[in-house]
């Protein structure tokens, strides 16, 4: 099995989750940071840290972007002049046009782009695209996603210039969902609760809330929250609708199998996590295995909706979207 090149963009939470999954893919990685941390992410894993984004994608199989979201379109764009491929955390850019751009030189060039949603790889989610798909839940399916999680993150503020906020960041995990499940959005109604503060209030800090009318049929409502505390670090819920049933999850409702030979009262969660299968399933796609389950258009069908979602919030009015594909 030939040995891939990846240069990691970045040194947060998200890029060490991304290293350590490509690390056990059998990858190689070079990781670039311009916060200082790049040398000590790297020497964890046994990695290499580079001084300059030219020195990571010099040789490298694909870059994975995972800096925050005002610089992906410059990484990526770099990545694609030297025929780099393209693994980017969400969302893919800070806007449509720029997400344009992206999928536009990529299809140029002829590199693939593989937008990095973690949560369509998570077992209780991929079982609900199962169901979906065989048709189990029958017709006039209504869904609703919640995602909640902790806001660490400074760029991804009320109406910041480098994310948009909860509609076009965190809000993006539900609306893939949505998509990759019922297809094409052709309208959206949204709606912003809550600033960022700093120091942040007790309670919840952000709720954003969408309303998505699938080309299908189907409704779906995505509701996002940010809160102040780090407990739970994220929380993903669905309730899934349909003639022929319903179908729930939460992850906070109890999933631990005991653990052999562990201390007693010691549980883990049932299941790989997402970022391995993800990142499994792209080294198998660069190494000319099957296309993954998420490609180009997919990221770029999110950030359209977002942008919509944040359109609509701010204006207080639903916006109509022109149907772009199918969904994979």
């Amino acid at each position: 099995m030939r040995q891939l090149e990846i240069a990691l963009i970045g040194a947060g939470l998200i890029a060490r989750m991304h290293l350590e999954a490509w690390i056990g893919a059998g990858a190689s990685v070079r990781v670039h940071s311009l916060d200082g941390r790049a040398a000590e992410l790297a020497a964890e894993f046994g990695a290499k840290a580079v001084d300059s984004l030219a020195e990571a994608l010099d040789g490298a199989d694909a870059v994975d972007i995972c800096s925050p979201t005002g610089t992906h379109r410059d990484i990526a764009l770099a990545a694609i002049a030297k025929n780099v491929a393209v693994v980017c955390e969400k969302p893919l850019a800070a806007d449509v046009t720029e997400a344009e751009e992206i999928v536009g030189a990529a299809e140029r060039a002829g590199v693939p782009v593989y937008p990095a949603h973690d949560i369509r790889f998570a077992p209780a989610f991929a079982r609900l695209h199962e169901l979906v798909a065989e048709g189990r839940l029958g017709a006039g399916t209504v869904a609703r996603f919640t995602v909640a999680g902790y806001h660490p993150r400074p760029w991804t503020g009320h109406a910041s210039v480098e994310s948009g906020g909860i509609l076009t960041d965190q809000m993006l995990h539900g609306v893939d969902i949505a998509y990759w499940l019922f297809g094409d959005v052709v309208r959206v109604h949204a709606h912003y609760q809550g600033e960022i503060a700093a120091p942040a209030p007790q309670g919840t800090a952000a709720v954003g809330t969408a309303v998505l009318t699938h080309a299908s049929g189907a409704l779906s409502q995505v509701v996002s929250r940010w809160t102040p505390t780090p407990q739970p670090p994220i929380r993903v819920t669905y309730h899934v609708s349909g003639t022929g049933g319903t179908i729930v999850h939460d992850s906070e409702w109890p999933q631990e199998i005991q653990v052999s030979g562990g201390p007693a009262g010691t549980f883990g969660y049932y299941g790989e996590s997402p970022f391995s299968s993800e990142i499994r399933e792209f080294a198998q796609a660069l190494r000319g295995g099957p296309e993954p389950r998420l490609v180009s258009h997919d990221a770029l069908a999110a950030v359209r909706i977002t942008q919509a979602a944040a359109r609509s919030a701010w204006t207080g009015r639903a916006v109509e979207l022109p149907v772009k594909g199918a969904a994979a």
